[in-house]
């Protein structure tokens, strides 16, 4: 049976619960979420928020993809749940969720954990931080 996938960019909050739910699988021993939430620093600045800008069509296709990826490279996933936020966000706001349900923990957490360094290593999507003194700073760029 191939696993379920979702894959999605939005503008809209994310939900853990919604990917919990999504994630549910009487053939899953395991369901692993991981959330990516917006902290109060950076490099021992404080960060007021982020802002996160992507390539719309290009980043979507690339969620899609990325998902068939960890589908594909863990065969007992029964779920595959990515999605990434865009927009201004605040402090303590989940920018990123990506979940895996596999029939045994240590597949789930395998899968998770490629998931989310390959979507941050590959998607096109940006983040600027907004100092909380006013500035703001894209991490990559001098």
């Amino acid at each position: 049976m191939p696993a379920r996938l979702h894959a999605r960019l939005t503008g809209e909050p994310l939900s853990v619960d919604a990917a919990q739910a999504f994630l549910s699988d009487p053939g899953a021993g395991a369901v692993v979420v991981f959330t990516g939430t917006v902290r109060d620093h950076s490099g021992g600045r404080p960060v007021a928020g982020l802002e996160y800008q992507a390539f719309g069509e290009r980043a979507r296709a690339q969620l899609d993809e990325l998902a068939e990826r960890v589908a594909d490279g863990w065969p007992s996933a029964r779920a595959v749940w990515l999605e990434h936020r865009t927009g201004t966000l605040a402090l303590g706001e989940p920018s990123v969720v990506v979940g895996v349900s596999a029939a045994h923990r240590p597949e789930a957490f395998d899968a998770a954990r490629f998931g989310i360094d390959t979507l941050k290593a590959t998607v096109a999507i940006w983040k600027k931080e907004l100092w909380a003194d006013g500035g703001a700073h894209w991490p990559g760029s001098p």
